[in-house]
């Protein structure tokens, strides 16, 4: 092997010493911190506000909950209902199932087809809420 095809030109072997240190503790702090996400848990959601829900977000069209990561879409609009509790009844029925006339959409795809209430929920989605309106 060619010198310096490896190692750029002027380096040494202490050079390379103090290079390997730092790339090993730059990798033990990469650890560090994804070890303390994990233990914190937590991740965001934000939910697309249709217009005629529009009352209850205080006019938001889109809002953010904070959840534990891993949670599935029940425990995401659970957040939600915590900070917006007028969506409950418009969005589930007393037995707690989406009601019939409600889509809900994580990422795009219509939880009826993904699993339902019980549709994992990744960190940084978009879940919107899409009422069927009727009228003439």
């Amino acid at each position: 092997m060619r010198e310096g095809c490896c190692r750029p030109h002027g380096r040494s072997a202490n050079n390379e010493t103090e290079f390997e240190i730092k790339i090993a503790e730059k990798a033990e702090n990469c650890a560090y911190e994804k070890s303390r996400a994990r233990e914190i848990g937590l991740m965001q959601v934000v939910f697309n506000i249709p217009g005629p829900l529009r009352e209850f977000t205080g006019n938001q069209s889109a809002v953010r909950v904070e959840v534990e990561a891993g949670a599935n879409l029940l425990q995401v609009l659970q957040a939600l209902f915590v900070v917006y509790p007028g969506l409950r009844h418009r969005v589930l029925t007393e037995a707690g199932e989406t009601r019939r006339h409600v889509n809900i959409f994580v990422a795009n795809e219509n939880v009826r087809y993904t699993g339902g209430l019980a549709t994992a929920v990744p960190a940084e989605a978009e879940v919107s809420i899409v009422p069927a309106i009727s009228g003439g």
